[in-house]
């Protein structure tokens, strides 16, 4: 049985472009600290991804600190900046929302039901002091809604507070302007674009600085200790320039995201909530419920039939647990508990889409 991949929004597979740059680069002994050609080389290499970089989403003027996952890149701003207190909303990923330092004040930030964040209530929230950071992200793992974080941008800055933006699974999907979302730190992942695992950045806005979460030798000045993963950088890099040419792509896959949706609801009807519907998204990202089905039941059947779907964020998804996004929107338990999530990838095509609905279409009959 052949795999069909609906779970874009977890992790991709690795792009041919990439993997051939990490293998050129893995065989080489390449050390960025070295003073040698060797260590030359990589150094280039390092730069060369930072032009990539920059290049697609118009970074220019940030610093790149390279880290092993976007989450080590939140906890470095979160742990070593000097603020007093920390504003997010309750939709945000674990790696922020989980990531609550017991010296910081902290503060949840509600959201609408429509998915997008609540910013009548970060006004109300934004502490007096003036020594605080905002996190928001641009685009939601789990619904696709896109937030106006150029809105909450503002608003930080207005109230001289420091922001930090999520991008991870915007970039690569949708136009990614860093300049026109203004934050002072923001970060990405290599994985989500077709690049390698365990390789993540953090942006901060060139003129800051911020206190170490690794501490040892000086690489990457002082702000990030341990031996550079130049390959992982190298094929980073590679990825973020092929997300470049390949974005119109991610454009093509609304065509089948809308005509899945369409064929559900066509089949059952006020039985089914399309969660986000009314707000912009990711074109690729579809978040759904049966009302009164059961998530877990859902993707144990779509396993077995050889296509992959998640509950929700695909860190939580060895968990039984009800989508905290959703709950944060005030979704009633009768969808709360069975909803799931269909990311489609650049690759996916009309045959597959026709077979999820045809293997939903049969656990709907069970039901209805």
């Amino acid at each position: 049985m052949s795999i069909i991949f609906f779970d874009h929004n977890s992790t991709t597979k690795i792009s041919d472009d990439v993997l051939n740059k990490m293998l050129e680069v893995h065989q080489m002994p390449l050390n960025s600290s070295a003073i040698h050609q060797l260590g030359r080389r990589a150094n280039f290499l390092i730069e060369e991804a930072n032009n990539n970089i920059k290049d697609l989403i118009n970074a220019s003027n940030y610093e790149i600190i390279y880290t092993s996952s976007s989450t080590e890149a939140t906890n470095t701003v979160f742990f070593g900046n000097d603020s007093n207190d920390i504003l997010f909303s309750k939709i945000e990923h674990a790696s922020v929302y989980n990531c609550r330092p017991t010296n910081k004040r902290i503060h949840e930030i509600n959201v609408l039901e429509n998915g997008l964040i609540d910013i009548e209530d970060l006004k109300n929230k934004i502490p007096i002091n003036k020594n605080f950071l905002v996190s928001a992200m641009l685009a939601n793992n789990e619904t696709g809604a896109i937030q106006d974080v150029e809105e909450i941008s503002k608003l930080t800055h207005q109230k001289l507070g420091l922001f930090h933006c999520d991008l991870v699974q915007a970039v690569g999907k949708i136009d990614v302007d860093i300049e026109k979302i203004n934050p002072d730190y923001a970060v990405i992942s290599a994985h989500k674009i077709h690049g390698p695992q365990g390789v993540g950045a953090l942006l901060i806005r060139k003129g800051l600085d911020i206190k170490p979460l690794i501490y040892g030798s000086k690489q990457q000045k002082s702000k990030r200790a341990g031996t550079m993963n130049i390959a992982g950088i190298a094929g980073f890099g590679e990825a973020c320039k092929q997300a470049k040419k390949n974005l119109k792509d991610y454009h093509k896959i609304s065509k089948l995201k809308n005509y899945l949706e369409d064929s559900l609801k066509n089949i059952a009807g006020e039985n089914l909530k399309i969660f986000c519907s009314k707000v912009k998204r990711l074109d690729n990202t579809s978040f759904i419920a049966l009302k009164n089905s059961n998530s877990q039941t859902q993707l144990i059947n779509f396993d077995l039939n050889g296509i992959c779907v998640s509950s929700g964020a695909s860190c939580s998804s060895g968990s039984t647990e009800q989508s905290r996004v959703l709950k944060a929107m005030g979704i009633s338990d009768e969808f709360l508990r069975g909803a799931i999530r269909i990311s489609l990838g650049p690759d996916n095509t009309i045959t597959e889409v026709n077979k999820f609905i045809q293997i939903w279409h049969e656990f709907y009959k069970k039901f209805y």
